[in-house]
């Protein structure tokens, strides 16, 4: 009954949080000159649209079909990004193209916002073998000191966040990192990530109301971790690559 109660307020929470994604103005990448080329670095370009969409209001980014490259980006308030079938959104190999204050950040963070997402059929790939290759490359040349691989997503503080229906492919280190979050819907994710051992496909800490349904995880390491603190955590219809159903302890 204790969980059927639970389920029933996370789910009330969220339909009120979390039309604003459906509801949201649009915007084309390609209105900020974003390339598709995957060859264009897009950060300074991508971060620009982020910044005027959620000074205006808020609304939804659409990346169309293509190669979008970019290092790490800042996800802000009423802001969702949406990539449409056949868009794929390229992480950087360079390690330097993540850094945010001197410190590696992920390939799409937020802290402390209200109302963001990303939805769509398209793709988040995080090019880990790769960027992890040129991260000990650093290392041993003494440019960088033990940089924490950057997670593709990773959301601190965050309130009502929505991850839908998304392909997140290749991270470098954690896929996906929600700390301190409350109202949190993922729904419908193909997570493919063996780039390293320590791969995890999704690490919850200290976060409240988190709905996770009809989830595919394939990781080298942990498909889910209990970073302790959680409440009302429920899980639907989701497996790993062996088919075991995606049950951990919270």
């Amino acid at each position: 009954m204790k969980s059927f109660f639970n389920r029933q307020i996370a789910l009330l929470l969220m339909s009120l949080c979390l039309p604003f994604i459906a509801l949201a103005t649009d915007y084309k990448a390609s209105m900020f000159g974003i390339k598709s080329n995957g060859t264009t670095l897009n950060t300074k370009a991508i971060q620009k649209a982020i910044d005027y969409i959620s000074d205006h209001g808020g609304g939804r980014l659409i990346f169309y079909v293509g190669r979008y490259l970019t290092g790490s980006i800042q996800l802000k308030s009423n802001v969702s990004i949406k990539l449409e079938e056949g868009a794929i959104l390229v992480g950087s190999t360079s390690i330097y193209d993540y850094m945010v204050e001197g410190k590696p950040k992920a390939l799409i963070w937020a802290n402390q916002q209200d109302r963001l997402g990303i939805s769509g059929k398209g793709v988040i790939e995080g090019n880990g073998a790769t960027l992890i290759q040129n991260i000990q490359e650093q290392q041993q040349k003494n440019f960088v000191t033990n940089p924490p691989y950057p997670p593709l997503i990773d959301l601190n503080a965050c309130s009502n966040v929505q991850i839908d229906s998304v392909q997140l492919w290749k991270a470098a280190g954690a896929v996906q990192v929600y700390t301190h979050c409350r109202n949190v819907q993922l729904n419908q994710l193909t997570v493919k990530s063996a780039e390293n051992n320590q791969n995890k496909g999704i690490v919850l800490a200290s976060c409240l109301n988190v709905y996770i349904q009809q989830l595919y995880v394939e990781t080298a390491g942990q498909s889910i971790m209990n970073g302790g603190g959680n409440r009302n955590i429920i899980i639907e219809d989701s497996v790993e690559a062996n088919g075991k159903p995606l049950e951990p302890i919270f």
